[in-house]
């Protein structure tokens, strides 16, 4: 027993030793690491005929899919924790009692969140289910209306129509033809259940994601510092304070974005609540809804959004759709001409060619979600890119425009 200690203190002797060696090697983890990841990934593509490219990057985002949902609700829930905090909170106030009423105002508004949620479930979703069925199920009637009507359009020769164009209205209408007979009506019902089925997906990372955004909101300033810490280890002060100044004119942007969008979206459904349901417009809630949506596209949202309810309208009565598509032509107007320029070029501080710039460019690209999207990001390039090229340029020419 008395050679134990020996050979402790011996060991620990030779441990010390190695680890005063291995300061000195010096060995660039933080780079290694990236290297070593890259490798390992390229080794499981190349070994692994099973694991493509997107079925990694499907397997990645399942991961991070309940991170980045948390994220996302309380990247918007937190400007309403910030302006409450400030409403109650005062520079007297300890740690503790911070905490405490922070943690209250999480819960209130969690509360008024999942309320918010609720009555959308019970109010929105039957309509919009009601609406989604009765159009499937009337859908061969559709068919078979649209049929007869172009054919009879097609034959008729009151019109004085030239050759020419009854030629184009019959080619149009054989090929419209054979498109609905080709329709099959019974795979609507898979449609509708795989809709269905995507949907609880999202509902059930969207809970998770709230769990997780309690934390994010309740220790965002630790979480916060930790990040910034690794910023500046990793990039050193002066890149990391000009990478932060950026990143808060870049969430500006998108958070008054979002709120500008959110706020035009809510116009748009009330405006259709109280012009389509007055009218008796068939299906005026779904369609208020659809409208409301299609007009977080800027500028053409409103257009497809009318359009599409006008052609649904237009199976139940003429005349409602006539006054669905007044209704739609005028609210584009509106959009086009007031509400949306003036919205999102004050909220995004670009131009309104910069904004349908952003849309056309963005749906290019990114399709829907594109055009969503596309205003801010087109922002950022202006600010992070285009900005301080043109005024380096111009300094280093010394020109004063």
């Amino acid at each position: 027993m008395t050679g134990l200690p020996v050979i402790l203190r011996g060991s620990d002797s030779v441990i010390y030793k190695r680890s005063e060696r291995m300061k000195k090697w010096k060995i660039p983890y933080l780079n290694v690491l990236p290297v070593l990841l890259i490798a390992f990934l390229l080794f499981r593509l190349i070994n692994n005929t099973e694991l493509s490219i997107g079925g990694l990057f499907e397997t990645v985002y399942g991961s991070v899919a309940y991170f980045v949902a948390g994220l996302v609700v309380a990247y918007i829930l937190n400007p309403a924790m910030v302006f409450f905090e400030r409403l109650i909170s005062s520079k007297k106030d300890s740690a503790r009692v911070k905490k405490t009423k922070r943690a209250g105002i999480i819960a209130f508004l969690y509360l008024l969140f999942i309320g918010i949620v609720t009555v959308f479930v019970v109010a929105v979703i039957p309509t919009i289910r009601t609406g989604i069925r009765e159009i499937s199920d009337n859908m061969p009637y559709y068919a078979k209306v649209l049929e007869r009507f172009l054919t009879d359009f097609s034959l008729a020769d009151k019109a004085g129509l030239s050759g020419t164009i009854k030629t184009w209205i019959n080619e149009g209408s054989g090929f419209l033809f054979d498109w609905l007979q080709g329709l099959d009506f019974s795979t609507i019902g898979g449609a509708v259940s795989s809709g269905v089925s995507s949907f609880a997906t999202g509902v059930v990372r969207l809970g998770f994601g709230l769990v997780i955004s309690v934390y994010f909101l309740y220790s965002k300033e630790r979480l916060l510092l930790n990040l910034k810490k690794l910023m500046y280890a990793l990039f050193g002060r002066r890149r990391t304070d000009a990478i932060c100044e950026k990143g808060a004119k870049i969430n500006s942007i998108f958070l008054d974005y979002i709120t500008s969008r959110l706020l035009q979206s809510l116009i748009m459904f009330l405006l259709g609540l109280a012009v389509l349901v007055p009218l008796g417009v068939p299906l005026a809630p779904l369609l208020a809804i659809f409208m409301a949506v299609c007009n977080l596209i800027p500028y053409f949202g409103p257009f497809l959004g009318g359009l599409i309810s006008v052609v649904l309208v237009l199976f139940y009565s003429p005349v409602k759709a006539f006054w669905v598509l007044a209704y739609a032509i005028g609210i584009q107007m509106l959009d086009n001409m007031v509400i949306g320029p003036k919205i999102m070029s004050d909220q995004v501080g670009i131009s309104p060619i910069l904004v349908i710039a952003g849309v056309t460019l963005g749906g290019t690209i990114g399709g829907v979600l594109g055009m969503i999207l596309g205003v801010p990001a087109v922002a950022v390039v202006k600010l992070v890119f285009y900005d301080p090229y043109i005024e380096r340029k111009l300094k280093e020419r010394e020109i004063d425009v």
